[in-house]
């Protein structure tokens, strides 16, 4: 009988490769790693997409790129992302106060990649772009990672620690294509959010000079990096949690579907920065009906759901355990608020929701049970032309 179901899947109890580079011989190398250093793409060679290899600025200009980091400095919760789809780039960051459970968001888009800088990877790079409404640098080293933003309505400076047990996975996307991500738990080491005059959470006081929120070692964030050559449409759903569970431990959860169509999981849950490997999960959700009622805009929509009962029903989220594997999985998420943006360019089209909600519900890992009452988190239905 085998007992290997007898232990969790953590990093301790799997061998996991670090590799070097991603691309090897031409070719990605498909799987789940404790590390990769280098994302090397443009070595990537596939003969279904010519018999001769590709110039780079032709494989530059069909690598899709995306980054996205939350930070939770309680009352607030900031979010922040930066894509390329080479057609297009965009970056939005937006705050919601729990308290008030107000939100606020700032957007920009550009075509192609003018005002952008892209150098390396989510291990050794940067990433930077730069609007009249937003600008934001993302400089990526081992142990840690500096974001510099600036928008209409907050500054962020910070200096963010890493994690020693990322989630790095290499998937095949479509006949051709690979998907890159790596997603992490992220802990302050330094920084501070500014709240302008003109953000909605300014006091009403005569005094316009920004207000300095200081982050602690108590402030919390995680990454989300992604890079590959993904299908012409992609549609995913994404759950993601980062908070502190009753017990006092820093919890992040990501949960995914849709973007990996080979099996192989990109789902993880992280314990005090230590990793615990997910199987695969499903997304129920009954009120698709809501996106044909968005008009094709390019202004961010806000929306307070808590009141609309046809908007807040319930998404559920879980694992049909059929006894391969130690876990189990039975979630439910019920929105309150929305960051919902339709762009319909022709070739290009994008119809993101980007939910913040309450979680409900258990993570059972072996004898591990999470229980999740009334937790805060995030919850994101994507569907993308490109």
């Amino acid at each position: 009988m085998n007992k290997s179901h007898d232990k969790p899947y953590t990093a301790a109890n799997l061998k996991l490769a670090n590799l070097e580079y991603l691309i090897q011989n031409g070719q990605p190398v498909f799987g789940v790693f404790s590390q990769v250093k280098s994302i090397n793409y443009l070595d990537y060679y596939s003969y279904l997409i010519s018999q001769n290899s590709l110039p780079n600025w032709r494989k530059e200009l069909k690598a899709n790129q995306f980054c996205f980091i939350q930070i939770l400095q309680p009352p607030y919760r900031v979010c922040l992302a930066l894509a390329t789809i080479k057609l297009a780039t965009s970056a939005f960051v937006y705050i919601y106060n729990e308290d008030t459970q107000q939100l606020e968001v700032c957007e920009a888009l550009q075509p192609l990649t003018h005002h952008t800088h892209l150098d390396g990877d989510g291990y050794q790079g940067q990433m930077a772009f730069t609007h009249t409404k937003l600008s934001v640098t993302l400089d990526f080293s081992p142990a840690q990672m500096n974001i510099a933003l600036d928008s209409q309505y907050v500054a962020i400076t910070a200096a963010l620690a890493r994690s020693a047990q990322p989630l790095a996975i290499c998937t095949p996307t479509g006949r051709r294509g690979w998907t890159f991500t790596q997603k992490e738990p992220l802990t302050a080491l330094s920084g501070h959010l500014l709240i302008k005059a003109k953000s909605k959470f300014h006091t009403d006081t005569p005094d316009v000079r920004p207000q300095k929120i200081t982050f602690t070692d108590a402030t919390i964030a995680n990454l989300d990096w992604t890079l590959g050559y993904m299908r012409h449409e992609t549609n995913w759903f994404w759950s993601c949690i980062t908070s502190y569970l009753s017990d006092g431990r820093h919890f992040l959860l990501n949960l995914s579907m849709g973007v990996n169509e080979t099996g192989a999981s990109e789902n993880a849950c992280w314990l005090d920065g230590q990793i615990f490997y997910l199987p695969p999960v499903m997304f129920a959700r009954e009120d698709s009906n809501i996106r044909s009622s968005q008009p094709d805009s390019l202004e961010p929509s806000i929306e307070n759901v808590e009141n609309d009962a046809s908007i807040s029903k319930p998404w559920r989220i879980y694992h049909q355990n059929l006894g391969w594997s130690n876990v189990d999985i039975d979630l439910s998420f019920t929105p309150i608020t929305v960051y919902k943006k339709t762009d319909n360019f022709g070739v290009i089209a994008s119809i993101f929701e980007q939910w913040i909600g309450f979680y409900n519900g258990e993570i059972r890992i072996r004898d591990e049970v999470i229980r999740l009452d009334n937790v805060m988190g995030l919850a994101e239905d994507h569907f993308a032309k490109w």
